[in-house]
This record gives structure tokens, C-alpha cells and sequence, in this order.
């Protein structure tokens, strides 16, 4: 009888990462918000190269090699992805960012950027210029950012170097 009674309270302390780990990827509900219901949403591809001036025309320190207007259906598969990488991730992120990947969304003149590294399966947020944290994600979704920019004829950085 003591084995069953010690065994619940370790059971429900095996079980706790699972459920913290779910609400722990979920985009806030104000960036959420503006994802869903964007007017203008645009994919990027970016340099993953830091800068060290910024030119005007930088996606928060990083070089736009190319941009596309994204489509409904795009728009959707899109955050399909998103959603599904962030809630597969285990919640690991490698110690490097090497972003080749943006999303800006703009919804009732707010305006919502995602810099996303899958190399290290970290995505920073921003909502207008602030920082809104960093989110982990999955590289699954780079298979529909990288369709969705080469059907718009953007280039992609290259790829990282496997060690």
C-alpha cells in the first residue's frame, strides 16, 4: 500500500514538464492576434549574419536578401507551420542564433516580426520595435517559409555548414 500511494505524487511530478511545456509554446495572444488577422504579410529571407551598421532597410540587424506579399493560402500553411513547430518543440534551443527566416504581419496598425533561426529552433518576436521574447520552435516549418519564398523567385541564404 505504500508503494501505490508514494507512486501517484512521483507519477504527477513525471507529468508536470508535459503540461507547462504546452503552455509554454503558445504565441502570446497579442501577437497571435495580429498573425491571424494580418491586412499585410510579408516572408522574408534574411542573411543570418548580424550586422554591424544598420542600414535602413535591415530586419532588426539583419539583411533582407528578398521579400515576398504572402497569399491566403500561403498565409494559412504558413501559420499551420508556426503553430505546429512551436507546439512539437521540446523547448530546446541551440546557443547560437543564425536567423535566414522573417515574418512581418501588420493588423490595425500594429505591427508583429518574427526573426526565426531553425538551425537553432529559436523564433525573437517583436511586436512594433520591443522585444516580446523568444520562442522555440522545430525546423519543420522552414519546408514551407523555403516553398513560399522560391515560388516568389526570392533567394534563400545558404545553408548552414554540417559539422
Amino acid at each position: 500500500m505504500k508503494v501505490t500511494s508514494l507512486a501517484l505524487p512521483f507519477a504527477l511530478l513525471a507529468l508536470a514538464p508535459l503540461a507547462t511545456a504546452d503552455d509554454k509554446n503558445k504565441m502570446a495572444p497579442d501577437v497571435a492576434a495580429v498573425l491571424e488577422k494580418a491586412d499585410e504579410f510579408e516572408v522574408l529571407s534574411l542573411d543570418p549574419m548580424k550586422l554591424k551598421e544598420k542600414p535602413k532597410d535591415d530586419f532588426h540587424g539583419y539583411k533582407v536578401l528578398g521579400k515576398t506579399t504572402v497569399k491566403k493560402d500561403d498565409k494559412k500553411a504558413i501559420l499551420d507551420a508556426l503553430h505546429a513547430g512551436l507546439k512539437a518543440s521540446d523547448g530546446s534551443v541551440a546557443d547560437c542564433f543564425n536567423p535566414r527566416h522573417g515574418l512581418r504581419a501588420t493588423h490595425d496598425g500594429k505591427t508583429v516580426d518574427l526573426v526565426i533561426c531553425f538551425e537553432c529552433l529559436a523564433m525573437q518576436t517583436f511586436v512594433g520595435d520591443k522585444s516580446a521574447g523568444t520562442m522555440p520552435t522545430t525546423a519543420a516549418p522552414q519546408k514551407v517559409f523555403d516553398k513560399v519564398l522560391t515560388d516568389a523567385k526570392v533567394p534563400l541564404a545558404a545553408k548552414p555548414e554540417k559539422k
